[in-house]
């Protein structure tokens, strides 16, 4: 069992990497292995944890990495690299993509805590 602890919120789970729950709006940007820009969306966060994201669109992410944007609570962008596992439709006929990131730890650490402190006050 692990307990992770974001700024105050603690998390157990059974997971490898706990999972929170979030509901955030973000863009992407795919891209390909040197960077260059192959599309752009909107989506919206399902749950996040230290070694990744889900992410909720319209479309199916065929790009192997990706680019997560969002806005924090101070209106600064934030945003995190991630390769995307997989992306799969469900029964609604939305995506479900699976992200795991490519960040250091110390910078997914914290635009996690932002991630689930943007969810949390907008509740």
């Amino acid at each position: 069992m692990h307990v992770m602890s974001l700024d105050n919120i603690s998390i157990t789970n059974r997971r490898k990497n706990p999972r929170v729950k979030t509901s955030n709006a973000v863009s992407y940007i795919c891209t390909d292995e040197n960077g260059n820009e192959i599309e752009q969306g909107m989506g919206k966060t399902i749950d996040i944890s230290l070694g990744g994201m889900l992410l909720e669109t319209s479309v199916r992410i065929e790009s192997k990495y990706i680019l997560i944007a969002t806005i924090d609570l101070e209106g600064n962008l934030i945003e995190i690299r991630g390769q995307v596992t997989y992306s799969r439709k469900t029964e609604s006929r939305e995506f479900l993509t699976g992200i795991q990131f490519l960040e250091t730890p110390e910078k997914q650490i914290k635009i996690i805590a932002k991630f689930i402190r943007i969810h949390h006050y907008r509740q």
